[in-house]
């Protein structure tokens, strides 16, 4: 009997001890994340994720692998989503409106290979869930921000430029909010008094300036810059010719150029740890979530957020930021017209 008990004994502690490496030997608990997206190059809204992703696997806090895909056109989007779904990772984050389509029929199609998130967009399905950004928001302390400036300089009626990617839907965001901050200072101002062009591309920095240019011409003092890398081309041009304007995502204020006075954040990066670790500690949920300045990834440079450069105070004065705080608490509480 005290052999059988003993032999017993030793199954139970050779079958824990199997159990037990099988579970801490980490192989069958990895997961793996692609994370899909259009060409990086230094387009801030992307290298954002690129960045917090090395920083989660470099922290080792999940066990995880991962691999960032870029689509370079159109159809390498569907392409790229379905050989996702082909080569067995668990989590699919797709990042830009360009996905929408794709991601719908692909999660469709294939529901229990993979979670499926995107960023940036909405995708109407039970099985993607999506964060977009109250990009609104930012804009609108831009457009605060811009209505003063320009009240300083002796003409608070404008016009007010604004050099953008593209005239559709996608960016009416950028565009009515910028105008309605500014509308918040100056009610007598009319979109008459607004000037928008439209570079129609993310990285065409030689039109952006030249679009510029032909805006300071008809006497802006402040231009949105809000077409992605082309921004650049709007910096150098107010950097000669002697405009304000703002960068777009991630803070491009810079030392070498004070004319390029505060930035319309969108933190993807905050984003992309959020959805990190939903994935690992409950599981992707479906639905919409929309996130702004209360959340914190939302916001505008020396306004919600400390700048890297300091701030040009001859023009953006002290008054200005304590108004365009202000305006980003109203927003917080729901009491600004955003």
């Amino acid at each position: 009997m005290k052999k059988l008990i003993i032999l017993f004994s030793i199954f139970l502690f050779a079958f824990a001890s199997g159990c037990s490496k099988e579970t801490t030997s980490g192989e069958t608990d990895i997961k793996r994340i692609a994370v899909i997206c259009d060409s990086i190059g230094v387009n801030p809204f992307l290298t954002q994720i690129v960045d917090k992703f090395a920083e989660i696997k470099e922290s080792n806090k999940y066990p995880m692998e991962y691999q960032i895909i870029e689509s370079r056109d159109s159809a390498a989007w569907s392409e790229n989503i379905r050989a996702a779904v082909e080569e067995g990772y668990d989590l699919i984050l797709a990042v830009g409106w360009q996905s929408a389509d794709s991601m719908k029929e692909i999660s469709t199609l294939f529901p229990d290979r993979a979670e499926y998130v995107v960023i940036d967009t909405v995708v109407d399905s039970p099985n993607v869930k999506s964060y977009i950004f109250k990009s609104v928001e930012g804009a609108y302390l831009v457009g605060v921000i811009a209505a003063l400036v320009s009240a300083d300089a002796g003409k608070p009626d404008g016009p007010f430029g604004g050099v953008h990617a593209n005239p559709g839907q996608g960016s009416f965001e950028w565009r009515y909010g910028y105008m309605e901050g500014v509308r918040s200072i100056n009610p007598n101002v009319e979109i008459s008094d607004f000037v928008f062009n439209y570079t129609k591309s993310y990285s065409d920095a030689s039109l952006a300036k030249e679009l510029a240019n032909q805006q300071v011409a008809l006497g802006c003092v402040f231009i949105n810059a809000a077409s992605a890398v082309a921004d650049f081309g709007t910096f150098e041009s107010a950097k000669e010719n002697g405009f304000y304007t703002s960068g777009q995502d991630f803070d491009r204020t810079s030392a070498d150029n004070p004319n390029v006075i505060t930035t319309q954040t969108k933190y993807t990066g905050v984003i992309a740890e959020m959805i990190v670790d939903e994935f690992f500690t409950t599981g992707m949920s479906s639905g919409v979530v929309s996130m702004g300045i209360k959340e914190g990834v939302v916001g505008a440079v020396y306004i919600t957020d400390d700048g890297i450069n300091p701030r040009n105070r001859d023009v953006l004065t002290d008054k200005i930021v304590e108004t365009a705080k202000e305006a980003a608490e109203r927003i917080k509480i729901g009491r600004a017209h955003v």
